[in-house]
């Protein structure tokens, strides 16, 4: 049915049109999908090498040769790391003649591992695609954004916005935004919050939506949104689970990095993650570089198609994923089936091999006294469980942890289990379930209970 024309600024006009190329992918058989990524691969390639010193070393050494698109030689070029791009920040640079400070954005990571890494990106090109790609998951997912979202966050400050921002503005869509900053408040306060206000959508880590969800239930309180929006940390079965009870609300998932913006989304119809094909090219790869079939867990490399004023091309960005099978909902674009974690977050086996510990936020988070809890793994292999609960733990309860670890192949390590008052997660904004320290394990005079 025909539609009543509508008129938008330039920049809406540009934001739209980028939205359908990117669309465009959606349903494209594979085949042309990586044809036409081999092209756009192929144009920052040779522009890396053109205007990047240090990119022009790496591509000499690959046996890249511009006038020859050849995948092998981008196959050949070893993976670039946080520290690479920390210490040859101004060689990695790639500017071109015209992109000047102003059309650049310098973009900083949270530095969860103690080492920032800042990345330039040139503002028009990113700003597009960054901007389409936030219209085309609240269209998958049917969001309305002249609704009311509701914005918790670390280094947020509390504010009201008569929008959502850019490109919902320009397109007319005005829903509120209201912002509070996690940071020295309780649970309790922003539930209250959140219940003065009522809003349609909320917008959080998915461990602290789940931790209001307990609260909310455990209260017996009524409070109901039409979807989470979540990025920035891996969820769990047990988040989804206790949001959808406490406020009827699926846990919507955004997989996205500083350093290149968007990977991936979470299908409309599955929880499973769809790489988002026409901006950046996603690699799983094992320890030994090799390619990772479907199933078998790997570290994530990512080159970001457009990168051009900082190329990223093979990116470790220290993610642990599987790729899924095709997906069932029609849509052609690969499937991530499941984010493990991060590579630092790797167990260390009595062999010496390092195994992913996501499994301890599906189980562990499953037990129903578990409200908090992080693994530390010390210098000689031990295990110590903190665990913050609603009720001591019963002899059963730590039975059910002992399985867990050790149907997981963990039976060779040594558990020692404390129930503690609060866990101390540090001053980041991101919390970790697992950490490995270079330390000795001293368990204090107080015995731990195994």
């Amino acid at each position: 049915m025909a539609a009543p024309l509508r008129f938008y600024g330039p920049f809406a006009a540009q934001v739209v049109l980028m939205l359908n190329q990117i669309r465009s992918f959606e349903r494209l058989p594979r085949e042309q999908q990586d044809a036409l990524q081999r092209q756009q691969l192929h144009t920052l390639l040779c522009h890396a090498q053109q205007y990047s010193p240090y990119w022009a070393q790496r591509l000499k050494r690959s046996g890249f040769d511009p006038a020859r698109p050849d995948i092998s030689a981008f196959h050949r070029l070893p993976e670039l790391y946080r520290s690479d791009l920390q210490t040859s920040f101004e060689a990695a640079r790639a500017r071109w003649p015209g992109l000047t400070d102003d059309h650049v954005i310098v973009a900083t990571t949270s530095g969860s591992t103690g080492a920032p890494v800042r990345v330039e990106k040139a503002a028009p090109q990113y700003s597009l695609i960054y901007q389409a790609i936030d219209l085309l998951d609240a269209e998958w997912h049917r969001r309305d954004p002249s609704k009311t979202l509701a914005w918790l966050g670390v280094g947020l400050k509390d504010a009201e916005y008569p929008g959502w921002g850019e490109p919902f503005e320009s397109l007319g869509q005005r829903g509120k935004v209201l912002k509070r900053c996690l940071g020295g408040v309780s649970t309790t306060s922003h539930l209250e919050w959140l219940l003065s206000h009522r809003p349609d959508y909320l917008k959080c880590s998915p461990f602290v939506a789940a931790d209001l969800a307990q609260l909310a239930l455990d209260r017996g309180v009524s409070l109901s949104f039409h979807h989470i929006l979540s990025q920035s940390e891996r969820v769990t079965p047990r988040q989804r689970a206790l949001c959808q009870q406490a406020f009827g609300a699926k846990i919507v998932d955004r997989y996205s990095c500083e350093e290149s913006g968007w990977i991936a989304l979470q299908c409309p119809q599955q929880d499973q993650l769809h790489v988002l094909n026409p901006s950046v090219l996603v690699e799983i790869v094992d320890d030994q570089g090799q390619p990772c079939p479907p199933g078998e867990v790997g570290k994530v490399l990512i080159t970001s198609l457009h990168s051009f004023a900082m190329p990223i091309i093979r990116y470790d960005i220290g993610d642990l994923a599987a790729w899924g099978p095709p997906c069932d909902c029609g849509m052609t674009l690969p499937v991530i089936a499941r984010l493990w974690g991060r590579t630092r977050h790797r167990v260390r086996l009595p062999s010496g091999e390092y195994m992913p510990m996501a499994f301890i936020g599906d189980e562990i988070g499953e037990i129903e006294p578990v409200r908090e809890f992080r693994v530390m793994q010390y210098r000689d292999g031990e295990l110590l469980l903190q665990i913050k609960a609603a009720r001591p733990l019963s002899d059963d309860d730590r039975s059910r942890v002992r399985r867990i670890i050790d149907r997981n192949g963990l039976a060779g390590l040594p558990l020692f289990i404390r129930e503690v008052e609060q866990i101390d997660w540090g001053p980041g904004w991101k919390r970790e379930e697992f950490v490995r320290l270079d330390l000795p394990l001293t368990l204090g005079t107080q015995p731990p209970h195994n």
